[in-house]
């Protein structure tokens, strides 16, 4: 299979209503909006999650011929952060935490903590996208 098979549309719109909620909950000073407005920035971090480790899974299977028992999800992002597609392989193994606490516990208060990593899943997957980009113009 080639580069070109792989389409990042959808991780593309993911991300990016990911960072248009993200930066209305930062301007938004109404409390009552903030926690709507926060509630679906954790929606959207979980979708944009998920739309990455698919396209990182794939990638790994296209580009270099993994199959799915080598590619467990800790082994996803360990080969990633190998190939230079990830900065941090400790900041994925986090976000992969905190997106397991919002589909295995319905506790209000840790889905709420999720709003402290969502910068830096933004700036780390805004990275994975540029990298991937660039790889797959070669």
């Amino acid at each position: 299979m080639k580069k070109e098979n792989l389409n990042l549309s959808l991780l593309k719109n993911s991300f990016q209503t990911l960072v248009e909620s993200y930066n209305d909950y930062s301007r938004q000073e109404d409390e009552k909006l903030r926690t709507y407005i926060k509630d679906s920035c954790i929606k959207r971090f979980e979708y944009t999650y998920e739309t990455v480790k698919k396209i990182m899974n794939k990638f790994l299977k296209k580009e270099y011929d993994k199959n799915e028992r080598d590619l467990t999800i800790n082994n996803i992002f360990r080969e990633m952060y190998n190939l230079g597609f990830i900065e941090n392989f400790e900041n994925w193994v986090l976000y992969r935490e905190k997106r397991n606490m919002t589909s295995h516990e319905y506790n209000l208060e840790n889905t709420y903590q999720i709003m402290d990593i969502i910068p830096s899943f933004i700036k780390d997957a805004e990275f994975f996208i540029n990298k991937l980009e660039e790889n797959l113009e070669e």
